[in-house]
C-alpha cells in the first residue's frame, strides 16, 4: 500500500468521523465517533508498510517533523476523544497524556514510523556515530515540547552552527530521524 493510499484510508475515516454526524446520517453520533476511532486505531497500530525501506541521506528538517507531528495529533484526538470523553475530565487528561506519550514512545521502540512520520516519509532510529543506548522516552519529551514551542524551536533550529535535520532532541536521546523510501514488492 503507498502513502497516497494510507493517506486515502486516514482521510476516509476522518470522514466518517466528522461528516457522518455532521450530516445527521447517525441516530447517535457518538457511537459512529467511537467506532470510526478504533477502525483508525487499529489502522494506525496494525498497519505495516510492505516491501523494505531504503533510508536516503536527506535530512528530516523542521516542517516535515511538525507536519507529521500535526497528522498524528489529529489521527490521535480522533481516536481518543471518543473514549476519554466517555470518563471524568481528570482520568482524561491522564489517560490521554500516557496514551499521547505512549504513542509517540512505543512507535520507535519497535522500529516502526508514526502514521504522520510514515506519511511524510521519515523515522526515529538509534544513532549510529553515538555509543550509548537510545532514549526514547527522553526523546519522545524533549520532542514534544520542542514541537509544541514549535516557535522557539524554529529559531533555534535556524542557527548557522546547527546541521540541517539535527536537533538537540535527537543529540540528547542518541537518536536520529532518517528519511525512507519504500521498495514495492
Amino acid at each position: 500500500m503507498k502513502r497516497w493510499m494510507v493517506l486515502a484510508v486516514f482521510l476516509v475515516i476522518m470522514g466518517l468521523w466528522v461528516g457522518v454526524p455532521m450530516l445527521g446520517l447517525a441516530v447517535e453520533p457518538g457511537t459512529v465517533r467511537l467506532f470510526a476511532g478504533l477502525a483508525l486505531a487499529a489502522f494506525m497500530f496494525g498497519y505495516v508498510p510492505e516491501g523494505d525501506l531504503v533510508e536516503t541521506g536527506e535530512p528530516v528538517r523542521l516542517w516535515r517533523r511538525f507536519a507529521a507531528f500535526l497528522a498524528d495529533m489529529v489521527a490521535l484526538f480522533l481516536v481518543l476523544h471518543p473514549l476519554l470523553s466517555m470518563i471524568h475530565v481528570a482520568a482524561a487528561i491522564l489517560a490521554g497524556v500516557a496514551l499521547v506519550f505512549s504513542y509517540f514512545w512505543l512507535h520507535p521502540v519497535f522500529g516502526r514510523a508514526t502514521l504522520g512520520q510514515y506519511l511524510l516519509g521519515y523515522r526515529i532510529v538509534p544513532a549510529g556515530e553515538v555509543n550509548g543506548e537510545p532514549e526514547y522516552a527522553h526523546r519522545t519529551l524533549s520532542a514534544l515540547f520542542a514541537l509544541c514551542q514549535f516557535p522557539v524551536t524554529f529559531i533555534s533550529a535556524s542557527q548557522d552552527d546547527a546541521a540541517p535535520g539535527t536537533y538537540h532532541w535527537d543529540r540528547e536521546s542518541h537518536t536520529q530521524a532518517v528519511r525512507v523510501e519504500g521498495l514495492g514488492r
